[in-house]
C-alpha cells in the first residue's frame, strides 16, 4: 500500500510535469508562425486571425472552466468515497459537452458567410470569398476540442495528471505539423490561392493535432472507466440537473475570465480592417496589417506568458494555503515573491522586443514591416503578464469575479480606443497601443483588488524599479551592439540580411541578457534561493546570483525600508 508520502511525491512530480508540458505546448504554440508565415503571408494571416477570432470565443466557452470544476468536483467525490456521484459527474459533464460542441460547430459552420461579412463592411464580397474556408475549416475543432476538456478534467480529478500534461504537448505537436505541411501542400504543391487556401490549410491543422490529443486522453482514460463504469450512477443521491449546476458553479467564473482575450480579438478581427479602409487603405491592405498585428507583434508579445502562466498555475494553491491558515506572512512573501519572479521574466522581453523589433522581425518572418507596431507593443508584455498573474492570485484568495469584472473594464477601454486611435493614426499602431492600455487599466486594478481582499502591502514601483533599472541599461547596450553590427554588416533585405539580422539578435540579445541578469543580481533584487524557484531556468540562475551578489554591507549602513 502506497504511504501519503509517496502520494503526495508523485502529485508534485505530475503537477511540475503538468506545468512544463504546457509551457512547452505554449511554446509549440509559437514555433508555428515563422513558417507558416513564410508560407501564407501576412495576408494568410490576417485571414487565419479572424477566423480563429471567432473560434477562440465558442472554444473559450466549451472548455476553459470545465477541466477545473470536473477536477475539483470528482477529487471532493472520491475523498468522501461517493463513487456513483463520481460517475454521474462524469456522464453529465461529457454529455452537455456534447451537446454544446455540435451546437457550436453548427453555428460556426452555418454562420460562416455572416462572421466573414462583418470582418469588412465596405468590401463584403471579397471577405466572404476569403474568409469561408477558413472559418469552416476550423469549425472542425469543435468536434473534439470539448471533449478533451471533459477528459482532462476527468484525469486530473484522479490525480492522473500525465494524461492531461502529455495530451497538451501532443496536441500541439500534430498541430504545428499539420499545419506547416498542410499549408506547404496548398500553396507550393497543388498551387491554389496562397491566402485564402493556405490559410484554411493552416487552419484545419488544429483539428488534427486536437483528433491526436483526444486519442491520447482516451488511452489514458481507458483504465479508469474500466473501473468505474459498472459501478453506474443510479444510486448517486444527485439529480442530473443539480450535477450541472454544481459543474457550472465552478466553470463559469473561470470561463468568464477567459473570455476576456478572445473577446478583444474579436474586437480587432471587426474593428482593425473596417477602421484601416475608412482610413484609406484598400481591403488587402488592411488585412495584411491585422495579420502583422496579431499572427506577428501579438504572439511576439505573448512570449513571457508562458513563464507567467507556470508561475500562476504555482502560485494559486499556496496562496489558498496561506489565506485558509491564516497566515499573513506567508501570504506577503507568496504574492510579493511572484510577482519579482514575473517582474524578472517580462521587463527584459519587452525591453528586446523595443529594442531589437527590426532584427527579430526580419530573422523570424523575413521583413521589417510591422517592426514599428512590435516595438510599440512590446511593454504589454509587462502589464499582460501582471493581469494574469494577480488574476490566479486572486481565484486563489477565492475572489473569482473580480479579476473578471477588471479585465472587461480593461477591454471596454481598449474598444474605445481602437476606434479613436485608429482612425487618428490611420494605422494598426492604434490597435497596438489600445490594447496596451486595456492591459494597463486592467492590471493595475487587479493589484489594487490583491491588496485590498489579501490585506497585504507592498509596493508596486518598489518592487519593479531594480528590475526596470536592469532592463533599461539592457536597452542601451543591445541598441549600441545592434547598431554598431548593422553599421558594419550593411544588414538588408534579402537573404543575406536575414542572416545577418540572426547574426545582430543573437549578439545584441546576448550583451543585453548577460547585462541584465548582472544588474539584477548585483542589485539583491532576489536571493539565491528565489533565483531558484524560478520555473524551468531556476537552478542555473542561482548559481549566477551565489557568485555575482555584492557582498553584505557593513553594520548599520542597510537602508530601512517601510515595506517590500
Amino acid at each position: 500500500m502506497n504511504s501519503p508520502a509517496s502520494g503526495t511525491a508523485k502529485l508534485a512530480r505530475g503537477t511540475s510535469l503538468y506545468v512544463i508540458c504546457v509551457a512547452l505546448a505554449k511554446v509549440l504554440g509559437l514555433v508555428w508562425v515563422i513558417p507558416v508565415t513564410a508560407i501564407i503571408g501576412p495576408t494568410g494571416n490576417g485571414i487565419y486571425g479572424n477566423a480563429y477570432a471567432v473560434y477562440n470565443i465558442l472554444q473559450q466557452l466549451a472548455t476553459a472552466g470545465f477541466p477545473l470544476a470536473m477536477g475539483k468536483l470528482i477529487a471532493e467525490r472520491r475523498a468522501r468515497g461517493e463513487r456513483a456521484v463520481v460517475e454521474h459527474i462524469y456522464r453529465v459533464t461529457m454529455r452537455s459537452l456534447t451537446i454544446f460542441s455540435v451546437c457550436a460547430f453548427a453555428i460556426m459552420w452555418l454562420g460562416a458567410p455572416a462572421f466573414a461579412h462583418m470582418v469588412s463592411l465596405k468590401d463584403s464580397a471579397a471577405s466572404v470569398e476569403q474568409n469561408v474556408p477558413s472559418l469552416r475549416a476550423v469549425s472542425l475543432m469543435l468536434i473534439v476540442i470539448p471533449a478533451m476538456s471533459g477528459l482532462r478534467g476527468y484525469l486530473q480529478g484522479f490525480q492522473r495528471l500525465e494524461g492531461p500534461a502529455y495530451s497538451q504537448t501532443f496536441e500541439q505537436l500534430f498541430r504545428v505539423i499539420a499545419m506547416v505541411v498542410g499549408a506547404y501542400l496548398v500553396v507550393d504543391v497543388w498551387h491554389r490561392n496562397r491566402a485564402v487556401y493556405g490559410a484554411a490549410a493552416a487552419t484545419f491543422g488544429g483539428f488534427v493535432g486536437g483528433l491526436a490529443g483526444l486519442v491520447l486522453l482516451v488511452a489514458f482514460a481507458i483504465p479508469i472507466r474500466r473501473q468505474e463504469r459498472p459501478l453506474g450512477y443510479d444510486e448517486s443521491p444527485f439529480r442530473s440537473g443539480q450535477i450541472l449546476r454544481m459543474v457550472y458553479r465552478i466553470a463559469l467564473p473561470v470561463s468568464l475570465g477567459g473570455l476576456v482575450v478572445p473577446i478583444a480579438n474579436l474586437v480587432d478581427s471587426w474593428t482593425v480592417t473596417n477602421l484601416l479602409q475608412a482610413s484609406g487603405e484598400s481591403y488587402a491592405q488592411a488585412v495584411a496589417n491585422y495579420g502583422i498585428l496579431t499572427r506577428q507583434a501579438m504572439y511576439l508579445v505573448m512570449l513571457p506568458m508562458s513563464f507567467a502562466y507556470a508561475i500562476g498555475v504555482s502560485v494559486l494553491p499556496s496562496v489558498s494555503a496561506a489565506k485558509e491558515k491564516r497566515s499573513q506572512a506567508d501570504l506577503q512573501m507568496n504574492i510579493t515573491f511572484t510577482l519579482r519572479t514575473m517582474f524578472l521574466m517580462s521587463f527584459p522581453t519587452s525591453a528586446a522586443l523595443l529594442v531589437l523589433s527590426r532584427p527579430i522581425n526580419l530573422a523570424l518572418f523575413g521583413t521589417t514591416a510591422g517592426s514599428d507596431i512590435i516595438s510599440t507593443v512590446s511593454f504589454m508584455s509587462i502589464f499582460a503578464s501582471m493581469e494574469l498573474i494577480s488574476t490566479y492570485v486572486l481565484q486563489g484568495l477565492g475572489k473569482m469575479y473580480r479579476p473578471v469584472r477588471n479585465m472587461f473594464l480593461g477591454l471596454g477601454i481598449k474598444t474605445v480606443l481602437n476606434f479613436a486611435l485608429i482612425l487618428s493614426l490611420h494605422s494598426a499602431l492604434g490597435a497596438a497601443l489600445a490594447t496596451t492600455f486595456g492591459y494597463i487599466v486592467s492590471s493595475l486594478l487587479n493589484v489594487a483588488a490583491v491588496r485590498k481582499y489579501g490585506q497585504v502591502r507592498f509596493s508596486l514601483r518598489r518592487l519593479m524599479r531594480p528590475f526596470f533599472r536592469s532592463a533599461l541599461v539592457a536597452a542601451f547596450a543591445m541598441f549600441g551592439v545592434d547598431y554598431g553590427l548593422s553599421r558594419v554588416m550593411h544588414a538588408g533585405h534579402s537573404v543575406e540580411g536575414r542572416l545577418t539580422a540572426v547574426i545582430e539578435l543573437l549578439v545584441a540579445g546576448g550583451v543585453g541578457a548577460l547585462v541584465y541578469l548582472l544588474l539584477v543580481a548585483r542589485s539583491g533584487a532576489m536571493t539565491e534561493e528565489e533565483f531558484r524557484s524560478v520555473p524551468g531556468v531556476g537552478k542555473y540562475l542561482g548559481k549566477m546570483a551565489r557568485r555575482l551578489r555584492k557582498p553584505p554591507r557593513r553594520p548599520g549602513t542597510e537602508r530601512l525600508r517601510k515595506y517590500p
